[in-house]
């Protein structure tokens, strides 16, 4: 039962920080320095609330070349899917994006049951395959989401596949390296390859300093973007990964959506409140 507590405190965050990047658009504050802050506030907490410390004069500080890689790669997947995703919005639109982020959820579903064999039962195997309909039913604007072009068509495909593999590398850590480096560390190392990605950029191709606003909104964004990572890894270290992630991806979408309506004054089709009621029967059906 402590797992799907984490469930819900990782689908909070993520909606949190959904919430909190609407504020950035909302008052036109420069999202890629807002969120360089973020990577960098994310790694100084998560560096200090490590709860496993090691002597640089023992080896117990020689880390693994596997594990260094792969926070080395997801720093960088991470920072560079959010510039990908903002191109495809500006190429294919807002809904067939969110799609194509979402539905990547099968890359750590397909990694935990196929390649980490954990069993799912067949009413929970139905649940998996519910949440597709689901996640398609609440997109918003599917009809506007028509492809222009050859090259917005490689946008989601990189999308799918980076926000897949950023997913999953969650799952390769608590399997397989968990026991060389906490997650707050491994979550640090991981964020500071994408704040110096980050800082990169913006010294490069932008001038200015960082304003007030954009210093605090980073921040504020900082701490449930980390601690939603955390607990996610919690959760998959009591639960089979293919329920973690569809059942986290489903409440984050429903916890956005309402807040959607409730913040921001969004409208429902009813195809969207449908999706809705189907969120419930395949929540339902993964638990049972």
């Amino acid at each position: 039962m402590t797992s799907w507590f984490y469930i819900l405190l990782s689908s909070g965050c993520s909606v949190l920080v959904a919430h909190m990047l609407k504020l950035t658009e909302f008052r036109k504050l420069n999202t890629l320095r807002v969120l360089t802050v973020n990577y960098f506030v994310a790694a100084g907490i998560a560096f200090l609330t490590t709860t496993r410390f090691v002597n640089p004069f023992t080896e117990e500080l020689l880390i693994p070349l596997p594990v260094l890689l792969l926070a080395l790669l997801v720093g960088i997947f991470f920072i560079t899917n959010y510039f990908i995703y903002s191109k495809s919005v500006d190429h294919n639109g807002v809904g067939i994006s969110v799609a194509a982020m979402r539905i990547s959820l099968l890359i750590p579903v397909l990694l935990s049951t196929l390649w980490y064999r954990e069993y799912l039962a067949t009413g929970k195997w139905a649940g998996v395959v519910l949440v597709f309909m689901t996640l398609y039913l609440l997109l918003p604007n599917r009809s506007k989401g028509l492809l222009k072009s050859f090259q917005a068509g490689w946008l989601l495909l990189f999308i799918f596949l980076l926000t897949g593999f950023g997913d999953a590398s969650l799952k390769i850590y608590e399997a397989d390296y968990s026991g060389f480096l906490s997650k707050q560390q491994f979550m640090g190392m991981v964020y500071t390859v994408s704040f110096i990605s980050g800082i990169s950029v913006v010294l490069i191709r932008e001038k200015g300093t960082f304003t007030r606003q954009e210093l605090l909104m980073g921040t504020g964004i900082g701490v449930p973007n980390l601690y939603s990572a955390v607990f996610l890894i919690d959760a998959l270290s009591g639960i089979s990964g293919g329920i973690v992630y569809t059942t986290t991806n489903i409440l984050t979408v429903l916890g956005a959506t309402l807040l959607g309506i409730w913040r921001w004054n969004d409208r429902l089709t009813r195809t969207q409140w449908a999706g809705i009621l189907l969120t419930l029967i395949a929540i339902l059906l993964m638990i049972g």
